[in-house]
């Protein structure tokens, strides 16, 4: 009789050297994905920067006197939150949102996009001078991928390492 099948013996191999070869590329594979979704959270970073930059220069903005009162207090000192512009009812909010496509600046906005290791305290936290954006970033947040959450950076230039940023030369 000639039987066409596997033995039970050839399976078991076939599905050890499966087995193994999965251990080896998973690894590889985690880090890929990780990779990805820091890259995915620092295009979300570029696109909140862009939308700031626009709107501190349109025309609009600077005509309204609330949205001034807002941008003279960026005097570079200290860092200001996304969020702080919420509800601020200003034609620079108004300007942001409709850049972004979001109904709003808060965090329920932008943490359901985050992709990378992140807390449910991240924020998106800016240093401008006046009309100059310094920086910006995201708090409580994993740069390398390694879902390490535990540090709070509060400035810019903090060494933590877990702070996503965006280039402020362009």
């Amino acid at each position: 009789m000639k039987n066409k099948g596997f033995s039970l013996v050839e399976l078991i191999i076939v599905i050890a050297i499966m087995a193994i070869l999965v251990g080896l590329m998973a690894p590889q594979l985690i880090k890929y994905i990780e990779k990805t979704n820091v890259s995915s959270d620092e295009q979300l970073l570029d696109s909140v920067y862009q939308a700031l930059r626009y709107a501190i220069v349109d025309s609009e903005v600077q005509a309204d006197d609330a949205s001034r009162a807002i941008i003279a207090t960026w005097d570079g000192t200290g860092y200001f939150t996304l969020d702080s512009l919420e509800g601020s009812g200003t034609v620079l909010e108004e300007s942001m949102e409709e850049s972004l496509g979001w109904t709003g600046l808060d965090a329920s906005h932008y943490l359901p996009a985050m992709r990378s290791a992140h807390t449910a305290s991240s924020q998106i936290r800016f240093q401008c001078d006046g009309f100059e954006i310094k920086g910006m970033w995201i708090t409580n947040t994993d740069k390398k991928g390694k879902k390490d959450t535990s540090h709070s950076p509060s400035t810019f230039d903090d060494a933590a390492g877990v702070v996503i940023s965006v280039p402020t030369s362009k």
